[in-house]
Parts: C-alpha cells; sequence; structure tokens
C-alpha cells in the first residue's frame, strides 16, 4: 500500500512539474495535491529537480534560443543562407510580440521557475535522519534557488535593459518566489531590472552555503548511479557554478569588487582548472572536461527528443555546416581577427566543408545521429576574464593584466604579457567564446556598439531593414513581451517601442 502511495505521490508532483500550461505563471491543476505532500523522499525531490535541468536544455532555452541571444544579434555569427526563418529574422532583429512565439524563453524560464517553488515549497516536509541526509536535503534547497536566480537572470537580460543603461530601472522580470493560484497570476506585474537583479543576489546567497561544494574534479563530474539517493553531480549546479552566476550578475550590474572577489574565489579555490593548449579543443568537445563548472547534459539519440520532438543540446545541429546543416557561419569579421595570429589554438576551431567551401565552427562536434552536444553554461576562462573586467575597473592593473595573460598564454604560448585593457578583454572575449552566447550581451551591458561590416556579412540575407550598428539605446536589445502572454496575464507591461 505504501509502494503504491508514494507512486501516486511521484505521478502528481511530476505532472505538477512538467506540465504545459496556457499561461507562463499557471501553477498546479486544481486536482493536484498540495506541494507539502508530493514530495515524500529526497529520491523524489531529486526527480523533480531533475526535470528542471531537463526543462533548461530543450530548444527553448539553452538547447538553442538563449546562446543564440548573444551570438546571432552580434557581430561574430551569421546565418549561412538565404531561408526565412528563426535564424534570419533573430539576425534581422525582425521579432514582434506576435511571431515571439518560437523564442520561447519566456515561457520556459518561468516554467522552470515555477517547478522550483513547489520544491522548495515542498522541502521542509522532506526526511533528513543523518548528517547525509541534512546534506542531501540542504543541496536540494540550494540547487532550486540556484536554478531559479539562474532562470530570473536570463528573464531579465533577455527582456530587460541592460542594468548600466539606467542603474536597472527599466522594466525587469516577474519575480516569482512561489507557486500561484491562477488569480494571482493573472495580476503579476514585472519588476524593475534592479529588483530583478536583487532578487537574484538574494536567492545566490542563500543557496550558496547550502549547495554541495567538490573540492575535487573528481567529485564535481561524478557520473550518475541511478540506485545513489542523489545519483551523480555532473550537470547539476553546485557552490561553484552558483559563485559563477553571482559573478557574472555582479559584472552585468558593474558591481566591480564584488565581481572581482566572486570570480576570483572560483579561480583560487574551485577544483577546476584550465585546458592546457595541447588540450583546448578536446576539452570542448568533452563531458567532464577539467574547465567546464556547470555543463547541461544531453544524450545522443532519441531519450532527447520531448513528446512533441523538439530536439535538445542543438548546438552541433545549429552549427556543423560539415553536415550540410548548420545554418550559422562565423563572419568575416570574426574569421579576420582569428587570421591576426595564426598560433592561436583557439583558431583550431575553425573548419571548411570540403563540398562548398563553407566555413564553419567546430567546437561543437555533437553526439549521435542527431549532433547533440552538452551546452556549457560556465566554464572556468569566464571567471578569469570577469576576473581580468572587474580588476582593471577597480585600479587592479597588475591583476587585470595577469588574468588576462592567463586566457592569451594559454591561446599561445608564445604571446607576450600586454597591459590589460577593455577593448583587449572583449577581444579576448569574442575570441574565447564564439558560439556560447556572449558577445551581444557583453557589448550591451557596456554601452558599447556592435557594427556588422566587411566581407560577407549580408551577403546572404533577404532583409534589406537589418541593423548594421546596434547599441542598447535601439529598442529591440530586449524582446518583446508575445501578445499571447499579455492576453493572458494584462497586467503586464510591453516593452517600449513594440506596437501592443
Amino acid at each position: 500500500m505504501k509502494n503504491i502511495i508514494t507512486k501516486l505521490a511521484i505521478g502528481v508532483v511530476l505532472a505538477l512539474l512538467i506540465q504545459s500550461c496556457s499561461g507562463f505563471l499557471d501553477t498546479a491543476p486544481s486536482h493536484a495535491t498540495s506541494s507539502e505532500t508530493a514530495l515524500l523522499t529526497l529520491r523524489d525531490a531529486n526527480l523533480a529537480v531533475n526535470g528542471i535541468y531537463d526543462g533548461l536544455k530543450r530548444t527553448d532555452l539553452y538547447g538553442a534560443p538563449m546562446t543564440l541571444l548573444g551570438d546571432n544579434r552580434g557581430d561574430d555569427l551569421q546565418p549561412r543562407n538565404n531561408s526565412v526563418g528563426g535564424w534570419n529574422e533573430l539576425y534581422a532583429f525582425r521579432y514582434t510580440s506576435e511571431n515571439l512565439n518560437n523564442w520561447g524563453i519566456w515561457t520556459r524560464c518561468y516554467n522552470s521557475i515555477m517547478k522550483a517553488n513547489a520544491i522548495l515549497e515542498a522541502w521542509e516536509a522532506l526526511p533528513a535522519i543523518s548528517t547525509a541526509d541534512i546534506a542531501t536535503k540542504n543541496d536540494i534547497k540550494g540547487q532550486a534557488l540556484a536554478l531559479r536566480a539562474l532562470c530570473h537572470f536570463d528573464v531579465v537580460r533577455s527582456y530587460g535593459y541592460p542594468y548600466l543603461k539606467d542603474n536597472g530601472a527599466s522594466l525587469g522580470a516577474v519575480i516569482v518566489d512561489k507557486t500561484l493560484t491562477p488569480k494571482e497570476a493573472e495580476e503579476m506585474q514585472r519588476s524593475s531590472v534592479a529588483e530583478t537583479y536583487q532578487f537574484i543576489l538574494n536567492d545566490l546567497q542563500t543557496a550558496l552555503p547550502l549547495l554541495f561544494k567538490p573540492t575535487t574534479l573528481a567529485q564535481a563530474t561524478a557520473a550518475p548511479n541511478p540506485q545513489a539517493e542523489i545519483p551523480g553531480r555532473i550537470g547539476k549546479l553546485n557552490y561553484w557554478g552558483a559563485k559563477m552566476l553571482q559573478a557574472r550578475a555582479y559584472l552585468y550590474m558593474g558591481q566591480w569588487e564584488n565581481a572581482y572577489n566572486a570570480a576570483r574565489e572560483v579561480i583560487n579555490e574551485s577544483p577546476y582548472t584550465l585546458a592546457t593548449n595541447a588540450g583546448y579543443l578536446n576539452s570542448l568537445q568533452t563531458q567532464g572536461a577539467s574547465e567546464t563548472i556547470f555543463e547541461l547534459i544531453v544524450g545522443a539519440g532519441i531519450e532527447d527528443m520531448d513528446s512533441n520532438n523538439n530536439y535538445s543540446g542543438l548546438y552541433a545541429y545549429i552549427w556543423h555546416a560539415d553536415n550540410g546543416r548548420g545554418v550559422l557561419i562565423p563572419t568575416r569579421d570574426w574569421l579576420d581577427l582569428m587570421a591576426e595570429d595564426p598560433e592561436d589554438v583557439r583558431g583550431s576551431i575553425i573548419a571548411t566543408n570540403g563540398h562548398d567551401g563553407t566555413t564553419w565552427i567546430r567546437k561543437f562536434p555533437g553526439i549521435g545521429r542527431l549532433y547533440f552536444h552538452n551546452p556549457r553554461v560556465f566554464r572556468l576562462a569566464e571567471a578569469y576574464m570577469i576576473a581580468a573586467e572587474a580588476a582593471l575597473a577597480s585600479n587592479r592593473q597588475a591583476e587585470a593584466n595577469s588574468y588576462l595573460d592567463a586566457i592569451r598564454k594559454r591561446a599561445n604560448p608564445n604571446n607576450p604579457t600586454i597591459t590589460c585593457t577593455l577593448d583587449e578583454i572583449l577581444k579576448e572575449r569574442r575570441k574565447e567564446f564564439i558560439g556560447e552566447g556572449h558577445r551581444f550581451f557583453d557589448m550591451m551591458r557596456l554601452g558599447k556598439t556592435v557594427t556588422r561590416s566587411g566581407g560577407f556579412h549580408f551577403a546572404h540575407l533577404v532583409y534589406t531593414e537589418c541593423p548594421v550598428s546596434i547599441d542598447w539605446n535601439y529598442y529591440k536589445v530586449v524582446l518583446p513581451i508575445s501578445r499571447s502572454a499579455r492576453l493572458i496575464h494584462t497586467l503586464l507591461e510591453q516593452n517600449p517601442g513594440y506596437s501592443d
């Protein structure tokens, strides 16, 4: 009888956690049990947390669009052909509140946030008898909080103007810290960018002391064990992944001292190490590499397709031009940048299609017939770049030189030590993170201008109104709230400049 009840409870909570709702803030159906009784064991709770990770890797978040927002709107990547569709429309900034449904970042983030809230509300009732149980229970809460913070962060940087544009006064995310009744969901409104960032930082501050804190790489990348109460660590946000999110959030806010301290802690105290020059490409293509702090684990076949046949982890499918399917290629500007140093190991990611001469990026080779690849959310190289930028902005020139030097000499051991400047940091970030979703966000958060010029940048585009120069004053640097969401949640304010 107990097993039947347990299975029923698990079924109810999983239904709560994976349901597809008509509104992005809708919560449990009216017949669901309360969250206090839905999770009966630590294993149940872990399965529920796994449901959040499963959603993050899908094609409406880190499986493609979250990364493309940072790359396909910038000056380093462009569509490969002249087909009219999502890739070209994103590149050309042709999205409106009515055609945004193919870019479901808002919906997926809030679906994940509601899952996290359901777990957090059930957390107190979870059993914890032994010391190990208590650590496991705390880690579950820490993961839910950190994942909730990550999703709010992705919403605010996608739909809210950069913090430094107006010190966070513009419209940000809808802050959701609990499961909602239909009435509460209907009446939710957007908070400011500043309020959203403060919420993110508060969640991380609470999460960090609760999270598993690996001291060795083996602990951080332990393979899943289905027989364990909490199976595996790889693919999960641990203390260091949450610390990286904290460092990135501080960086986006221009809180240089805090960003510097958070990034330096990851560099000095975490078990992760930079890949060597010789091992650079292999590190990018290997699961559980020494440099990868947080990656989303994607399978090699049909098991990572959802009920609607949406692929997850489509990195390789997007970039893999050698198989004739890749839709994005590097721009002439970026190729010229890489050509400045033929000995830079990062040039090894450039390949040429033997059939049509197309240049493409082999950073994400993929596995299996569908070319799946694990999305990398945080790498140690980013900690070095954050530390360099934050050190420079807080008048630590020697430290800035040292952190930038580590990345430059990893790329080419013969590179001389240089005086670190913001331009040099942005240049190294272009080389290091192409295809990982940073470039456009980097330029916008700093009030810079993206300029698309030179070579074949516009050769395949069919949209004559595609912008050449973009800065944070262009209203489309933020996405619109979809019309369908605003029809359901009538108090949601639209971003300025959009027609409805």
